[in-house]
């Protein structure tokens, strides 16, 4: 008999289409400027957005359907294929500031860090089922974990990525508390976080420079004129197209930035409807987890979740000035195929999570 009992899957659907195609339509609007200028077509980013958005979906359906035990039978594999894909791009690319990618045929194929972070999650995951009985022996975590993870957070943070690093440590410790470790546990695998993100900063002249004004309160002029557009927004905006800042005032409005256009053109109410679906999607999302059958699922999906979660509110917060800039993007509506796509090979593994516990549930309630 047909499973029928899919009862979280038409609203994560839901949410996800009204996510796509909301944030295409803001895209458009926000990059059409800058496109007609920059490419003599309003249509360059939202064409190319469009085809990368189709790709993901391809990536969505794939997982969707994968063959679920796949991913945690050999998660410690695709952790290892990650860091030989971030280190070929360490050795194969000579410029440091296309050590993110992944290059074939002289094409950027994906930002490698999304890989990392997708398998640090998936590895956590596997760990944390492993060893629920032990999350807190030292031992366990020197040997099975803590190894993989300073690799994986090494590896993306000297690409450089220090907003990536600080993103993936977010989420994965978040994970581990959840799990049950003692957050004392935290302080001196901390404090050496801090001393190496410390020698890094001193090393990488502009990023000490955006840290440091951040901390004087000198905030750069992407975000004046970001907190400039939300104040010019109002409650209810200017209307859609009729964003100033947006006409050369802001560098990136379509990537890292697209944000303050939304809330000129739509007002707090716009912000505050972009806050309401990613709200909805990671309330789903804990459903999901919640109602999982085995951990390793649970913790896959809850990991997931908040790193779409977690990525919104970096970006909402340091558009306002609460963060240095870090260049983290709005999933979904943010322009740019890597985070696109990864973004959707996790919602499909996160919607094959729900089949599998509802397919799981109908056998057992009907064997009785």
């Amino acid at each position: 008999m047909k499973n029928k009992n899919h009862i979280y899957e038409k609203p994560v659907t839901y949410i996800i289409i009204a996510m796509m195609f909301i944030g295409s339509v803001l895209l458009y609007n926000a990059s059409s400027t800058l496109a007609v200028n920059k490419f003599n077509s309003y249509s360059f980013f939202i064409n190319k957005h469009l085809i990368r958005l189709l790709i993901g979906i391809i990536a969505f359906t794939v997982m969707y359907n994968f063959k679920y035990s796949f991913i945690k039978n050999n998660s410690k594999k695709i952790l290892f294929l990650s860091w030989a894909v971030m280190i070929a791009a360490y050795f194969f690319n000579d410029d440091t500031s296309t050590r993110r990618w992944l290059i074939i045929n002289g094409k950027n194929i994906f930002t490698t860090s999304d890989l990392g972070k997708l398998s640090i999650i998936i590895y956590t995951a596997y760990f944390i089922e492993t060893y629920k009985n032990q999350i807190n022996n030292v031992k366990i975590l020197l040997k099975e974990f803590i190894p993989y993870f300073v690799v994986t957070i090494s590896l993306i943070l000297f690409q450089p990525d220090l907003s990536t690093s600080f993103a993936v440590t977010a989420i994965i410790i978040s994970l581990l508390i959840i799990s049950g470790l003692k957050i004392s546990y935290l302080l001196l695998p901390s404090i050496i976080f801090f001393l190496g993100l410390s020698i890094k900063l001193i090393n990488t002249p502009y990023q000490y420079q955006r840290f440091t004004n951040w901390i004087n309160g000198s905030n750069n002029i992407q975000t004046e004129n970001a907190t400039n557009a939300l104040g010019n927004g109002g409650l209810f905006g200017v209307g859609l197209g009729n964003s100033i800042i947006k006409e050369g005032f802001l560098p990136e409005v379509h990537t890292d930035f697209i944000l303050p256009i939304i809330g000129e053109e739509f007002g707090f109410i716009g912000i505050v409807i972009l806050f309401i679906l990613f709200l909805s999607f990671y309330l789903y999302g804990v459903k999901i987890c919640k109602s999982s059958p085995d951990i390793f699922s649970s913790m896959l999906c809850l990991g997931l979740t908040i790193n779409i979660l977690f990525y919104f509110l970096i970006n909402a917060s340091y558009v306002i000035g609460l963060f240095p800039t870090t260049g983290l993007p709005i999933p979904f509506f943010s322009y740019g195929g890597s985070h696109t796509l990864f973004n959707m090979i996790g919602l499909g593994i996160i919607m094959n999570i729900s089949k599998y516990t509802n397919v799981y549930k109908y056998k057992y309630i009907n064997n009785g």
